[in-house]
């Protein structure tokens, strides 16, 4: 299947789009070069008023600062149809039964797994690219999806990657809405254990005079 060629002016897109979508092709950083396509993809959906939030492993590998390493982009878009032809245009492709829009030259794969968010859309985190928004969900819907993850599909991994999450951030987070986002998930016994070792993380960083990105995350 022919890939749209993105060196010409989109429907939805402006100049300044389209070459900012084509500089991204020279960005070596995965992460950057995938905030930089959603920051595209945001902006183009505007007029029609539709604000893709950035969810899942990218969202992880965001707040935790490129320690967990990813390749999709999961979205949450309600009206996810309308999203296609905007893709589309910007050179992505998806074959028949496959869930993932995938872009060769970018070597970016887009989800949209659901449409409404769970979590507050009060929390959402705007970040600024290039003059142009991404919405990420917060930190705090981010770690208890990940416990639910930990609890109900019993994945040790997600319980330890929700204690480092919270671990790095612990200044920043909103206790309160957490515990109380936790009872309504039905995980306040993992949140428990989670911010315990979120603890040991930070005690060890501050003992070794590490930062807790530098410091190995235990497996």
């Amino acid at each position: 299947m022919c890939l749209p060629r993105t060196d010409r002016v989109l429907h939805g897109m402006n100049r300044r789009l389209v070459d900012f979508l084509n500089s991204l092709k020279r960005e070596k950083n995965p992460l950057r070069r995938a905030l930089g396509v959603l920051a595209v993809l945001t902006e183009a959906l505007k007029p029609q008023g539709i604000k893709p939030i950035l969810v899942g492993d990218r969202a992880l590998e965001f707040y935790t600062l490129g320690g967990y390493a990813t390749k999709d982009i999961d979205l949450v878009v309600s009206g996810r149809e309308r999203v296609k032809p905007v893709l589309e245009e910007m050179g992505f492709s998806r074959r028949f039964g496959e869930r993932h829009w995938y872009h060769e030259e970018l070597d970016v794969a887009i989800e949209i797994p659901d449409e409404i968010l769970a979590g507050s859309s009060e929390k959402i985190v705007t970040v600024e690219i290039e003059g142009m928004e991404v919405f990420v969900i917060s930190i705090e819907d981010l770690a208890i999806d990940r416990l639910a993850a930990a609890k109900f599909w019993e994945s040790r991994a997600d319980a330890q990657w929700a204690a480092k999450l919270l671990a790095l951030h612990m200044n920043d987070i909103d206790l309160e809405y957490l515990k109380k986002a936790a009872r309504e998930r039905h995980v306040e016994d993992v949140l428990a254990e989670a911010l315990k070792q979120a603890e040991v993380y930070i005690d060890a960083a501050e003992s070794q005079e590490l930062s807790l990105q530098d410091r190995p995350f235990e497996t």
